[in-house]
């Protein structure tokens, strides 16, 4: 009977304990649920439906530019066979313009995702006598981009749409930081023109839209990355920037000033070993998603995987004169300070510095300090972070031993673009000088992309130089002014000075 009634207590014991686990459940799932609901009454969607138009009208707008001209220009200048114009070529320039507009469309990207579906090619080998597809030198994020949507039996257009939809979508996220970096109330409108800026960019349009090159994915994920840098969602930010890398290389340069500005921030309002330590593990989301993505080539030839990675660089050389470019190559500073006249000692030192890295490794680490002391200093805002970042984009770029093509400028384009409209538009509170700068923001930033256009290919690097310097001294006197507007008197000057100047 004692045994019968343990059995029963025991039995009577479980299902007690079956039923407070279920109720439990229930309790953890009515939680979420509530959560969920409470976040979804929280949101105001009528604002999220307004952002999501805009968002759709800018990529929209940019789309259509970019495939209209695509199109036309096709017909007007193309080349090739057939009454489909999509499959045509473009010559490397049109009407007379230098755009150096590269065949790599046609030679490589089209071999490559032709032979992906028709072949069953393997991108990272190196077969004697090597041949096109044995160039294929990106990381597999780019490859998975080109095979996205097209088929055997469609149009060259479709093996590009991706291409030209990304650096399209980058109106949208252009509009989106500014919105986010802009900190008054005409932030929306400022933020719709820069977006707009975006959309109509001429170095994009010709080098993504219409020669379809590469720079469109990877530019679209690095500004993703940067939008949540600047909220400081940093595990965010890694996680894209790790993806944007993984679709060109460029992309890696940024994980040095990136990480020391999410340094900085989290020293200043954590331990420093706590500091330390999610900084750490944010690195190690970034390797490990690098890592993921390498999956399965990294295991199946690792030695021809790195290879192809490396493989669009130039060795450091510790030499004293520029470097002459075949006619398809590069110009490194060096070569463009050289066709400009520059000789003697100071071409010497400049070109030792170009060819060792010296300029790239010094000028990295001067602005990512310095992006560091302002972050922890909570002085760095968005724009000024847009302002550093445009810079460190292009020192890293030209001063890199290889030397920069014309297109990949349109890599540098959005992030110029947020810089500029950025400073340009935030000098005052006072709405009646906005006008101003935005004529002038738009002004420069078209001024900027139609002489890059059409520029022979020997001033590219000391032009960019030059840009970046613009872009520092507009920061600076933005900086200025930011400081005098804080004391009360040097604000009544300031306002005098400046209505003084309009006529008002």
């Amino acid at each position: 009977m004692s045994a019968i009634k343990t059995e029963n207590h025991e039995a009577k014991s479980e299902a007690e304990a079956t039923s407070r686990l279920a109720d439990s459940f229930r309790d953890f799932r009515q939680r979420i649920a509530d959560g969920i609901k409470n976040r979804f009454k929280k949101e105001n969607w009528s604002e999220i439906g307004l952002e999501i138009v805009i968002i759709f009208m800018l990529v929209f707008i940019a789309l259509f530019i970019r495939i209209l001209l695509s199109y036309e220009l096709r017909v007007k200048y193309g080349y090739g066979s057939g009454t489909n114009v999509w499959n045509y070529g473009l010559p490397f320039g049109i009407n007379g313009i230098d755009f150096r507009g590269f065949a790599d469309f046609g030679y490589y990207y089209r071999s490559w995702i032709t032979a992906w579906y028709n072949d069953s090619w393997y991108p990272y080998q190196w077969v004697e006598p090597t041949d096109v597809l044995d160039y294929y030198s990106y990381p597999p994020v780019f490859l998975y981009f080109l095979v996205l949507t097209w088929r055997p039996g469609m149009s060259n257009f479709w093996m590009a749409f991706p291409m030209v939809f990304s650096d399209a979508a980058c109106a949208g996220i252009v509009y989106l930081i500014l919105k986010n970096v802009i900190k008054n109330k005409h932030a929306r409108g400022i933020a719709i023109f820069g977006g707009l800026l975006m959309a109509l960019a001429p170095i994009n349009i010709i080098y993504d839209g219409v020669y379809w090159l590469n720079p469109g994915p990877v530019t679209l994920l690095t500004i993703l990355a940067f939008y949540f840098a600047i909220k400081k969602k940093w595990w965010q930010a890694f996680f894209w920037l790790a993806i944007a890398t993984m679709t060109k290389q460029n992309a890696l340069f940024f994980t040095y000033p990136m990480f020391m500005v999410m340094l900085g921030e989290k020293v200043r309002n954590k331990s420093v070993s706590e500091a330390l330590v999610e900084s750490i593990m944010n690195a190690v989301l970034f390797v490990g998603v690098i890592l993921l993505l390498s999956v399965p080539w990294i295991f199946i030839s690792p030695y021809q995987y790195g290879r192809h990675m490396l493989f669009p660089g130039r060795p450091i050389e510790l030499r004293y004169e520029p470097v002459n470019p075949a006619s398809n190559d590069c110009v490194s500073f060096a070569k463009s300070l050289e066709q400009l006249g520059l000789s003697g000692p100071f071409l010497a030192m400049i070109s030792f510095g170009n060819y060792s890295m010296l300029w790239m490794i010094l000028s990295a680490s001067i602005i990512a300090v310095f992006m560091f002391w302002r972050s922890y200093n909570s002085k760095l805002d968005g724009i000024e972070f847009f302002e550093w970042i445009a810079a460190y984009t292009i020192f890293t770029h030209i001063f890199m031993p290889r030397g920069v093509y014309k297109f990949y400028t349109a890599y540098y384009v959005p992030i110029i673009l947020i810089a500029i409209v950025g400073a340009l538009t935030n000098f005052t509170q006072d709405k009646k000088y906005l006008p101003i700068g935005m004529i002038t923001a738009g002004a420069l930033f078209f001024g900027f992309n139609i002489l890059l256009l059409v520029m022979s290919r020997w001033p590219v690097p000391f032009y960019l130089f030059m840009v970046a310097i613009t872009i520092g001294f507009i920061g600076m006197i933005r900086a200025y002014v930011r400081e005098q507007l804080k004391n009360t008197a040097s604000r009544i000057k300031l306002q005098k000075f400046f209505d003084r100047k309009i006529g008002a």
